[in-house]
């Protein structure tokens, strides 16, 4: 028998690291903690965070009810661990660009955020990019992500963070396209 919201689950590719860190944002946004995430839950992240989710999307329900659909896998209106981790690692491996990303992006914000702050400074990106592409990439993707930074003061909110990583996926799309797979555009 599975332990409600335990660390079981399909957790491949992941350290422990990243799985502590996955499991503290499911702990954070399941406030009731009855092992779910219910669209409350999710809206009350939003509102901490300052965003406004739709409330009406082309599927005629609010964006917050999207995205548990986009993930709930026994239609209870519900997000519990596994469907939570389920998606962050489809989400990590997808290289199509096809997988529903507004949870994932949620959580990949909620983890940089270390400090809880609502916001991602440039020593959590920097932190974030040199583990995950090493040093010399470190600061050109960091340089890149910042020159986005709508109101300059090198961090990054919610919007912001959206932002790029919505510019993020139609540079990949491209890239792909064209044969490449970088989201990053290389300077000429």
């Amino acid at each position: 028998m599975k332990k409600k919201g335990g660390m079981d689950g399909d957790q491949e590719g992941l350290d422990r690291t990243e799985l502590e860190s996955i499991k503290r944002v499911f702990e954070r946004l399941d406030r009731k903690n009855d092992g779910k995430i219910c669209r409350d839950e999710i809206s009350q992240q939003f509102e901490i965070l300052g965003y406004r989710p739709k409330k009406h999307t082309d599927y005629g329900t609010s964006e917050v009810v999207d995205m548990i659909w986009e993930v709930d896998e026994d239609c209870d209106g519900m997000i519990d661990w596994e469907n939570f981790i389920q998606l962050y690692v489809r989400c990590r491996k997808d290289k199509s660009g096809c997988e529903p990303k507004r949870l994932f992006n949620l959580i990949e914000f909620m983890i940089n955020d270390k400090d809880g702050s609502g916001t991602i400074n440039e020593d959590e990106v920097m932190e974030v990019l040199y583990h995950r592409y090493g040093k010399e990439a470190m600061q050109k993707m960091t340089d890149e992500v910042f020159k986005n930074d709508r109101d300059g003061d090198k961090e990054l909110d919610f919007q912001d963070f959206l932002a790029i990583v919505n510019a993020g996926m139609h540079q990949q799309a491209a890239s792909r396209d064209a044969g490449g797979t970088s989201p990053i555009k290389k300077k000429k």
